[in-house]
């Protein structure tokens, strides 16, 4: 693992049972996340952007997924080689995850502040009840006093959310995955939430994998951007350099999707077709059916990623003409 990078992820490849053989629905991922940088994961549902970031504290087993091939390094050390006490360790006090539903994340039988008392317990920490109303605080929870003997059902999505929020960062973690942090809040919050993330991570130098299908998130938050699609990385880049200069026609697409929609067109564009059953992925590329640039060697195997600098890649057979 290269000293300047907080998390490596290195060829992941994950199945899963499809009848009496296996499936694998991430086919060879490839991702990095620095000290204090905040990358997104983007792509359409079935893309295997929550598999892989799930696979990162070992949370796939329980639907009788596994890693088939792969390294996930963290801090020096590759996560897959670590016994399971270990790996309990690092749950939570070192890379916390932030789950898609806020609500169904927590216990509805359990008041809120024993939930966070409870992560406290399990990595033995020494934090009295001020340090947890403070980080209450911090991330805008009003009345964190009255909020820590609440109930899950007493609390709105936001306020759920915040909760969350509040467990991923009592135990100061140095990295942060979100699974689509703002789908299940009201618009008038989304805005809030993102900014918290930002103080977060300038304040504490909080490290972030942000999974989500929203660019206006990524243009918002993040530093760099890695597109999913078909178990497969497609493209990276720095935001910009993604909104500015996309390479693969998948990018592109999405992207045209965005802008219909952000002026307010009549007509919206839709990008046609439908994303590939992750059951049904075959030896190509996986978009070569939905491309309008599509040519035989698409058809013939998947393509090799092309690197054209650091952090800017694409897989496209088009990719070289980028290069220079």
């Amino acid at each position: 693992m290269e000293n300047n990078k907080l998390l490596q992820v290195k060829n992941l490849k994950i199945s899963f049972p499809y009848g009496k053989d296996r499936i694998q629905v991430v086919r060879g991922v490839d991702l990095e996340v620095g000290e204090g940088e905040i990358v997104g994961i983007l792509g359409e549902s079935g893309s295997g952007k929550t598999v892989s970031s799930t696979a990162v504290l070992g949370l796939i087993s329980d639907g009788d997924g596994r890693m088939d091939e792969g390294e996930i390094w963290f801090k020096g050390g590759d996560l897959l080689k670590l016994p399971e006490h270990k790996l309990e360790g690092i749950r939570g006090k070192e890379i916390a995850y932030i789950f898609q539903d806020p609500v169904a994340a927590l216990n509805p039988y359990r008041k809120v502040g024993n939930q966070i008392q409870e992560i406290i317990k399990v990595h033995r920490l020494e934090i009295k009840k001020e340090g947890i109303l403070g980080i209450m605080e911090d991330i805008g929870l009003d009345n964190a006093n009255l909020i820590y003997n609440m109930y899950p059902f007493q609390l709105s999505g936001g306020q759920c959310q915040r909760i969350n929020i509040a467990m991923a960062m009592i135990c100061k973690p140095q990295l942060i995955i979100a699974d689509e942090p703002t789908s299940a809040i009201d618009a008038s919050l989304r805005r809030k939430v993102l900014n918290l993330f930002k103080q977060i991570n300038k304040k504490y130098g909080t490290a972030m994998m942000i999974i989500t299908h929203d660019f206006d998130v990524a243009r918002f938050l993040c530093d760099r951007v890695v597109i999913m699609y078909g178990g497969l990385v497609m493209e990276e880049g720095t935001v910009q350099e993604i909104l500015e200069n996309p390479i693969h026609p998948y990018t592109k697409e999405l992207l045209k999707c965005v802008a219909s929609l952000n002026e307010g067109e009549a007509s919206l564009y839709s990008l046609e077709g439908m994303p590939p059953n992750p059951y049904e992925l075959k030896k190509e590329c996986p978009f070569c059916d939905r491309c309008k640039h599509s040519i035989d060697p698409c058809w013939e195997g998947i393509p090799p990623m092309v690197n054209l600098k650091e952090y800017r890649r694409a897989r496209c057979v088009h990719a070289e003409s980028h290069k220079g």
